[in-house]
């Protein structure tokens, strides 16, 4: 960590997460229900910032909140895959994309329930890609090296950070 660059400040990052809002919301502005499955404790992060803003750009719209602990024993927190219409878009949250093989795991798991509708959102994206995962909602595109890591620090929920190092 001694050679960290900062790519995105607090502010900057608020401010994607407000466009990645607005631009879900245009998608499924007609939509019923909506069902955002956060991968890991940061991918929470991202998604509950989208859930508040989509609450309120979207009142009509149900918004369901269902987390999966992909690194650990896959459990699932909030809502379940089980206890959603099939019918239900789904859009998959996480931080940063790199190889797509968290991604690859939950979306397989999804398609194996039924849904009919998924999609990707993250706050960073890299293009290093070793599965076929499509970013289709981006707060930033970085050209990294493979030796290069993208890092979104959220341990303080009042100083959101997004660094390369």
């Amino acid at each position: 960590m001694n050679n960290k660059t900062i790519i995105k400040t607090h502010q900057e990052i608020k401010l994607m997460l407000q466009r990645l809002s607005y631009e879900i919301a245009e998608n499924f502005v007609d939509s019923e229900g909506l069902y955002l499955v956060a991968l890991n404790t940061r991918g929470l992060a991202i998604a509950n910032e989208l859930n508040q803003d989509l609450c309120r750009i979207l009142p009509q719209c149900t918004i369901s909140l269902g987390n999966v602990d992909v690194l650990g024993d896959a459990h699932w927190t909030g809502v379940a895959p089980t206890q959603i219409d099939l019918d239900t878009p789904v859009i998959i949250v996480d931080d940063v994309i790199h190889s797509g093989s968290t991604v690859m795991k939950v979306l397989a798991e999804l398609y194996d329930y039924g849904f009919h509708k998924i999609q990707t959102a993250f706050l960073a994206e890299r293009e290093h890609r070793n599965f076929p995962i499509a970013a289709d909602f981006v707060g930033i595109s970085i050209a990294t090296t493979l030796q290069e890591h993208v890092y979104f620090d959220n341990t303080d929920p009042g100083n959101l950070i997004l660094f390369l190092e």
